[in-house]
């Protein structure tokens, strides 16, 4: 039995993506008035369907601020664009986080925005809070850093950078560098504090620590067996 498509459905789910595309690209305050800027929806699309994403846990309201919910974190951390990349990054974060104390974050580029692949946080909280799963606006360092990325060297510091200070929050200081993944993917490291002393001053180590996470993605994709071979 032939069953026609919901335009009406089909209307719905686009202004649910439309909002979760949106969302991390909001800043505190006047935020209904930006999610209504941004996605072209009416102002009572927006709160309707705000509050049927956070029944469903899509979302959620911290404060006076909406979030990507809880839901939507777990669901990204099954995902990674390379086998191992997830427990290789975890060890190179947090020997970011001890040598600076800053947040040590790695993101990956996806068809909507920049996502949080994962994150150690650091001795202050930022502005906003940045999770596992979270799609990371394209102005930030890391989202410019991709959108042109070059490999991670130890001997070009200013090659894949982008460097955020104070830009979007005062005192908010970012800086990321382009790390290259097997297969010719891409992601980023990101370092993030609220600190009047640039994020860049660190720059040397994370170019360190990107170029060893390469290096180590990248034996990791020799050591792993190509599979069995076709009889």
């Amino acid at each position: 039995m032939f069953v026609a498509a919901d335009p009406a459905g089909r209307g719905v789910v686009d202004g649910a993506f439309r909002l979760l595309r949106a969302l991390p690209e909001t800043v505190p305050g006047r935020q209904i008035a930006q999610l209504v800027r941004l996605t072209d929806l009416p102002r009572p699309t927006v709160h309707r369907l705000l509050r049927q994403l956070r029944e469903a846990g899509a979302v959620d309201l911290v404060g006076e601020h909406w979030t990507l919910g809880a839901d939507l974190v777990r669901l990204a951390r099954r995902v990674e664009p390379h086998a191992g990349l997830r427990a290789c990054a975890q060890d190179v974060l947090r020997v970011i986080r001890a040598e600076t104390g800053l947040s040590a974050t790695l993101v990956v580029p996806e068809p909507a925005s920049p996502v949080v692949l994962e994150m150690v946080p650091g001795a202050l909280t930022l502005p906003v809070a940045v999770r596992p799963g979270d799609a990371m606006p394209a102005f930030t360092a890391s989202g410019r850093v991709l959108a042109a990325a070059r490999p991670a060297s130890p001997k070009d510091r200013h090659a894949g950078v982008a460097v955020d200070h104070g830009a979007v929050w005062a005192d908010f200081t970012c800086y990321a560098v382009a790390v290259l993944l097997p297969g010719d993917r891409r992601a980023a490291l990101q370092i993030s504090s609220v600190d009047r002393r640039p994020a860049e001053r660190f720059a040397p180590l994370l170019h360190r620590a990107g170029f060893a996470l390469q290096q180590r993605l990248a034996a990791s994709a020799q050591r792993t067996p190509a599979g069995p071979e076709a009889p």
